[in-house]
């Protein structure tokens, strides 16, 4: 957890949030109040941006407790401090310079990513990335800890040697996902953005990269938000505005990046990337 003055308890008695004025599957909201249930794992409320409590489920480890933490609750912790959440992760580049990966789940951030740090990039983020604006105003992207994660075919893949030396961790349903310790690649402060790239995939065989330009700027940013309903819920809207209006007024270039299904592309998407930071 990356969160200064965040207290965690745990075990702790979880009530429902019965009245709460929103709610999805599995969670519930309320002003200042996030409870999110994740089966035969435990139950989280987040509380003003500085308190959580977790409730685990009896056969639970601590290791999956810790780690669906680090998901949804995360980011409630962040919106309710006023502070946007992307679906996104984050690379450092040689220069110091925060690059946005963003894009919907499996759609390839996470390999992205480890192609990049096979090239000497530094992590910041994955999958979830906080954006806020430092002292000067200037975007600048949060780091949240030194794991990555990836799904089985990626680490057996081509995300392979990301792996090497790494402590890989299975979780999930059936040990579904891996979590892979980065701690030598982990960049342990903010850094200012320089490019978002919000990836998707189609069914053709070619790789694809769009601009976006004036107020498609902004509304590409809503696009980008991580778990967007809960967002909607417990995010300040002025907190939210001041910060995209920022980036979508800046010379931040903001461009979808799409890679064909079916093949392995992590490679091109990196020299892709690597270009459009350079230029």
């Amino acid at each position: 957890m990356r969160l200064d003055g965040c207290v965690i308890r745990c075990p702790a008695s979880v009530g429902d949030l019965a009245a709460a004025p929103r709610s999805g599957v599995l969670w519930r909201a309320a002003p200042g109040r996030l409870l999110l249930e994740v089966p035969d794992v435990a139950r989280y409320l987040v509380s003003d941006g500085n308190l959580v409590e977790i409730e685990p489920c009896g056969a639970a480890t601590a290791g999956e407790v810790r780690r669906f933490l680090r998901m949804t609750p995360t980011a409630a912790l962040y919106l309710q401090r006023g502070i946007p959440v992307l679906h996104a992760a984050v690379a450092a580049d040689p220069a110091g310079h925060a690059i946005v990966l963003a894009g919907n789940s499996s759609v390839g951030k996470s390999v992205l990513l480890a192609a990049l740090i096979q090239r000497g990039w530094g992590l910041l983020a994955d999958d979830l990335a906080p954006m806020t604006l430092d002292d000067a105003g200037v975007p600048v992207a949060v780091p949240t800890w030194p794991e990555m994660i990836l799904w089985p075919d990626a680490v057996e893949g081509g995300a392979t040697s990301v792996a090497d030396g790494a402590d890989v961790t299975e979780f999930g349903p059936s040990g579904s996902r891996r979590a892979v310790g980065r701690e030598a690649s982990f960049v342990d402060e903010a850094r200012p953005v320089k490019a978002i790239w919000w990836l998707d995939a189609h069914g053709f065989d070619r790789i694809e990269v769009r601009g976006f330009k004036g107020v498609s700027r902004f509304e590409a940013l809503g696009g980008m938000a991580y778990q967007p309903r809960i967002a909607s819920a417990l995010l300040d809207r002025a907190s939210y505005l001041t910060v995209a209006g920022t980036v979508a007024d800046s010379g931040i270039p903001i461009r979808r990046l799409i890679r064909p299904r079916g093949r392995w592309t992590a490679g091109e998407l990196a020299d892709i990337v690597e270009d459009g930071t350079e230029s």
